[in-house]
């Protein structure tokens, strides 16, 4: 490990002060201890039950459809709109733990590809034959889907209840979409049961070990689902147009809230709740010339709200009326990519294990 060796240099040079191999094996065997900690409480108090949570929220999101499919009514509709808003916010806590169950069966882009697909998800309505496992169709399911299938069918909230009370066809795809979010995500749970022990274990410096992993799919998160896609391409960051259609929740318009409930997980899962975590891994291996490094990080995160908070309570409105403050809001979000990016994976020594390409 590279701690090992920087510490071996510095024992070579400090001979006479009595420094030892000994001492080195037991500051590494403190530092896979840290490592070790930190992920138990990623898992046991972050992952797993954030996924547990979410599958709950499915669960009722699933009974209230089934409610609305069965008796298309405006109260129905109410509450299938509530129990969707409930469970994406929970979706919210758990969308950057992309490692594991999740990455290998893509779960993340069944889930919440926006903005999504309205004409394929039409043409799957209309031919009644929709396979959602096909690559095709994640754009077409998820999150986005019943957004739309909510908020944005008609032009009327009359016309949205008309079109179900009229269209087996309709209700059918309504079904056929929370089937799949509730088993997608049932075996995300499942499989955490056997995946939760090699998580654990896998404590060394490699670019395949779960806290490498882990740490690089929290700050691509950071920087890619919650910089680029809640913010940046919205406002027209990599295009030069802004693109009030490409903000998530587009037809619900809950935006705002969504991105403020992924900053509070984000910012949760940096202090660890106060339990082993990345705020402490990074305190307790600083150097001087980054000793306060995390209130850096902290401060920023704290930035991030205050300009998120100013924004409209749509992102479609504030994109469409003024795109340079959700800009604006986008470059403070980038200070903290480089204190997450570059700054603490220098303190803990791991390596970027993707490429960006956004230009910036």
């Amino acid at each position: 490990m590279m701690l090992k060796r920087n510490f071996l240099i510095v024992c070579a040079l400090l001979m006479t002060m009595g420094c030892s191999d000994n001492q080195t094996n037991n500051d590494t065997n403190s530092v896979w201890e840290q490592k070790g900690d930190m992920l138990l409480n990623w898992a046991d108090n972050f992952i797993i039950p954030g996924y547990a949570n979410l599958n709950s929220d499915l669960d009722a999101l699933s009974v209230s459809i089934g409610n609305f499919s069965n008796y298309p009514s405006n109260a129905n509709l109410y509450q299938v709109r509530e129990k969707w808003f409930s469970a994406y916010k929970s979706w919210q806590k758990v969308e950057m733990f992309n490692i594991g169950p999740a990455e290998l069966s893509y779960y993340n882009s069944k889930m919440n590809i926006f903005p999504t697909n309205t004409n394929l998800i039409e043409m799957y309505i209309e031919e009644g034959n929709a396979d959602l496992s096909l690559s095709l169709s994640y754009a077409a399911q998820g999150f986005p889907a019943l957004d739309f299938m909510l908020f944005g069918l008609e032009s009327s909230d009359e016309a949205i209840l008309n079109t179900y009370q009229n269209s087996s066809k309709h209700r059918s795809y309504l079904t056929k979409l929370i089937e799949a979010m509730v088993s997608n995500t049932q075996y995300i749970n499942t499989e955490w049961v056997n995946y939760r022990s090699d998580f654990i274990a896998s404590t060394e410096n490699t670019a395949t070990s779960s806290v490498n992993k882990m740490t690089n799919d929290f700050i691509y998160y950071y920087e890619k689902g919650f910089r680029a896609n809640k913010f940046g391409i919205p406002a027209g960051r990599f295009s030069n147009t802004p693109f009030p259609s490409k903000v998530e929740a587009v037809y619900s318009g809950y935006s705002k809230e969504l991105s403020l409930e992924a900053l509070e997980s984000i910012a949760d899962f940096f202090n660890g709740n106060n339990l082993p975590s990345l705020k402490d891994f990074v305190d307790n291996n600083a150097v001087d010339t980054n000793a306060n490094l995390t209130d850096l990080i902290n401060a920023q995160f704290s930035s991030i709200e205050v300009s998120i908070t100013e924004l409209n309570d749509n992102f479609k409105t504030q994109v469409s009326i003024n795109s340079s403050q959700m800009m604006d809001t986008y470059d403070v979000i980038q200070h903290g990519t480089i204190l997450l990016k570059i700054d603490m994976l220098s303190v803990l020594q791991i390596a970027t294990d993707y490429m960006d390409a956004d230009g910036d």
